[in-house]
């Protein structure tokens, strides 16, 4: 009896580790996959392929923060309007909750001129948002965090952003590079 009732914890053990271990990198990879996504659509059908991650101000926080501009249907969103018109999302992270939440909502002139802010969540297990930025002049970088305060760079936009992940002790983080104008700078 013993002997089976190790046998059974112990494939439960296996079975629980090989489950959800490798979930929580593909949740993390998921999530920036899909940032990436929407900073390759581009409403504009001049815009070179790529990227084009935009930074403004959240209307929700009023922190700058990753925007998007979508202008297809996305099954992600839900809205009474059909088809869905163009829409702004904004990257959200809800440090008393550890989340990460898309904030969007339609044009304004679908919803009779005011924004009718719509949430998201993208995920459960976020540690913050860490934004780099590189100083050319003292070609070093600097780090602050999206939970920080006291941020020192206000409305600049950083070089890259760094998601990090958090749940059950460990910590996973994933970047987003920002295109620069500057070829020669260090990541790190």
């Amino acid at each position: 009896m013993i002997a089976g009732s190790t046998m059974l914890y112990s494939f439960s053990r296996t079975y629980f580790n090989l489950e959800t271990g490798p979930q929580f990198e593909r949740h993390a990879d998921g999530i920036v996959e899909m940032l990436d996504y929407f900073a390759s659509i581009s409403s504009d059908p001049n815009a070179p392929p790529g990227r084009h991650y935009n930074w403004k101000e959240s209307p929700i926080s009023k922190q700058p923060t990753l925007e998007f501009t979508l202008d297809h249907d996305i099954a992600l969103f839900v809205s009474d309007l059909a088809p869905l018109p163009p829409i702004k999302a904004y990257l959200e992270f809800q440090k008393e909750e550890n989340q990460f939440w898309l904030v969007w909502y339609p044009d304004p002139k679908f919803t009779n001129n005011k924004p009718e802010y719509q949430y998201t969540l993208l995920s459960p297990w976020a540690g913050d948002i860490e934004y780099g930025y590189y100083d050319n002049e003292q070609k070093s970088w600097e780090f602050e965090l999206a939970s920080s305060d006291s941020r020192q760079h206000g409305t600049r936009r950083p070089t890259r952003v760094q998601l990090i992940f958090e749940r059950e002790g460990q910590s996973l983080r994933r970047y987003i590079d920002f295109h620069n104008e500057n070829r020669r700078a260090l990541t790190y």
